[in-house]
């Protein structure tokens, strides 16, 4: 297996949670599919599936804000100005492992040369972002048995968690209901929750060794230890 890290930042992200209507939530972070979908638009791949897989650390701490805004609409084929009040991510900065055998040497190809075919955002035409190259690993480790304390900087699945350990001064939250798979024709399978500490801290954790599988693994890229889904 291989990866490839990089970075995204912006000034806002909206991240829709598919739950909601009149008010439009989002996601505390990118989502799992909205990541692939940034890969596919580097790739210039339209409707892009992979068996890849990521994971996610904090760079900033995650901030949301609801704002109003004016957004188009149709009625019996005439638009008009809706006001939609949006939660909008503020200032979102990811770093992102993306591991596997697929696209990692395509995706690394292109970033590291800082060209993408599509453009880039974070979840809305308006959060436009550019992939910034970090590393390339061409041999990154599986942590097979591990029978002591897991500490990551990046999300973690929370099915992977059977203990917490919870650290002074740190502020841990669950987010859950996203989606995980795509499977192209805009069908989805599948949905995980996960659990971060809200500045980018560390997380402690005991495994529970009986939810690692080909689609959760806990491997160690580099200096970091990363919980890919």
């Amino acid at each position: 297996m291989e990866a490839v890290v990089f970075d995204l930042k912006s000034d806002l992200a909206h991240f829709r949670r598919p739950d909601t209507t009149s008010t439009q939530l989002t996601y505390p972070f990118i989502s799992p599919t909205a990541m692939k979908g940034i890969a596919g638009a580097v790739l210039g791949i339209e409707d892009f599936t992979t068996r890849d897989k990521i994971g996610i650390q904090l760079l900033h701490p995650v901030k949301t804000v609801s704002q109003q805004m004016s957004m188009l609409g149709k009625d019996s084929g005439n638009t008009f100005n809706r006001p939609t009040t949006i939660e909008l991510v503020v200032k979102p900065f990811y770093r992102i492992y993306y591991a596997g055998d697929e696209y990692v040497r395509d995706l690394h190809h292109f970033l590291s040369r800082g060209r993408a075919v599509y453009p880039t955002y974070l979840g809305s035409a308006y959060a436009i972002t550019k992939p910034v190259w970090h590393a390339y690993f061409k041999n990154v480790e599986v942590l097979q048995d591990i029978n002591q304390p897991v500490e990551t900087k990046c999300i973690v699945p929370s099915r992977l968690i059977s203990e917490l350990n919870f650290e002074s001064g740190c502020y841990y939250s669950r987010a859950g209901g996203f989606m995980q798979v795509y499977k192209g024709g805009r069908e989805f399978e599948k949905s995980i929750d996960f659990v971060y500490e809200r500045n980018g801290k560390t997380i402690q954790f005991l495994l529970d060794k009986r939810q690692i599988s080909d689609e959760l693994q806990i491997v160690q890229i580099g200096d970091e230890t990363v919980c890919l889904f």
